[in-house]
């Protein structure tokens, strides 16, 4: 474990949380732009809880482009982003969302004139909100959510418990990722018990996909390249890429794998140019576990983005030609004088 995320392993508490929200009843929630499983089902999942507790709570996140979490929409009281006033919300529950700056810009405003309450395990998150409870090496934002109904010994009904495994597989990888942890099985383990039907979830987020999906992953493999005698391996899509395909990003989400599989890779990157913002370059980043060298949050901040010390994100502000090029010179500083890794 990086030893930033042990010396702060949990910033603020669920009680700091918890007594601010008693403070108010009508909740708004929200998470970070380009929302995920984790996001969704977090924000899903905590509004049902409110909701069975006395408050009235509402989740603003955009549709578009969300992929297979979207049906979860379906389970709490929900509205577009720009549909938000502030006037009808007496607070804003933030989850899974590292700083304001990574909202759905369509609420910054809103969210800005309301008391902010942060629930996240973002290790760059930044200190905001009335209220906060972070810890950087929990698994998912999900997992504490799992915690504090848990805490305050609330029930989760089915629907919210399929969204919070939703949460749990998503950012840990249907539990490969090195985030996962005891506590991380211990609540899937409840989900379970609960009545989840974690095989036909797993197929609708994982296993089904259209045509068009299929060959842009084709298209993502013919693509893949490395650097540094394999230290670095990468993928690139283009926004003329996506439109041929006729599919969104959140279609191939799993696409980072590709880059992953090669065995020698120490820093995976997945560069993407989408058709809805054509010009923009975004950047998922991934690292090894062993040996614990590179911080993909660390390469992700350099070019103002964020995230965890093994999957981070950033947008580059210009084509995928020129932004792999920078990425490229800054990763080389990186590299100049580390070894190159024994083969597997």
């Amino acid at each position: 474990m990086s030893p930033n995320l042990t010396k702060h392993r949990q910033r603020g508490s669920i009680k700091a949380v918890m007594e601010a929200l008693r403070r108010f009843r009508r909740v708004l929630l929200t998470a970070h732009i380009r929302p995920d499983g984790d996001a969704v089902g977090s924000c899903v999942a905590m509004a049902r809880l409110l909701k069975a507790n006395g408050w009235e709570p509402t989740v603003a996140l955009s549709p578009l482009g969300m992929g297979p979490p979207k049906f979860l929409l379906d389970y709490a009281d929900c509205v577009a982003p720009t549909n938000v006033k502030a006037r009808d919300y007496d607070c804003a529950l933030i989850l899974d969302c590292g700083g304001p700056e990574r909202l759905p810009e369509p609420l910054r405003d809103a969210v800005a004139k309301l008391p902010a309450l942060v629930i996240d395990h973002h290790a760059t998150s930044k200190p905001y909100g009335l209220a906060r409870w972070v810890v950087p090496d929990a698994s998912s934002t999900g997992e504490l959510v799992h915690r504090f109904a848990a805490r305050q010994r609330w029930a989760l009904d089915l629907p919210a418990a399929e969204a919070l495994w939703v949460a749990l597989v998503t950012d840990t990888g249907r539990f490969a990722y090195s985030c996962t942890h005891p506590s991380t099985l211990k609540a899937a383990a409840a989900l379970l018990a609960l009545g989840v039907d974690s095989s036909a979830i797993n197929d609708r987020l994982f296993l089904y996909a259209s045509e068009g999906a299929v060959l842009l992953k084709r298209k993502a493999y013919d693509s893949l390249t490395t650097w540094f005698r394999g230290r670095v391996a990468l993928i690139c899509l283009t926004a003329r890429d996506f439109r041929r395909a006729g599919v969104a990003k959140s279609e191939i989400e799993d696409a980072i794998d590709i880059p992953r599989s090669i065995p020698t890779a120490q820093v995976c990157l997945f560069f993407y140019e989408t058709k809805d913002k054509p010009g923009v370059t975004r950047l998922s980043v991934r690292t090894r576990n062993e040996p614990a060298t590179f911080n993909a949050a660390t390469i992700a901040e350099h070019f103002g983005g964020g995230g965890h010390l093994r999957a981070a994100g950033c947008d580059l502000h210009c084509k995928p030609k020129a932004a792999v090029e920078a990425v490229k010179a800054y990763l080389a500083t990186l590299f100049a004088d580390d070894p190159a890794p024994a083969a597997p």
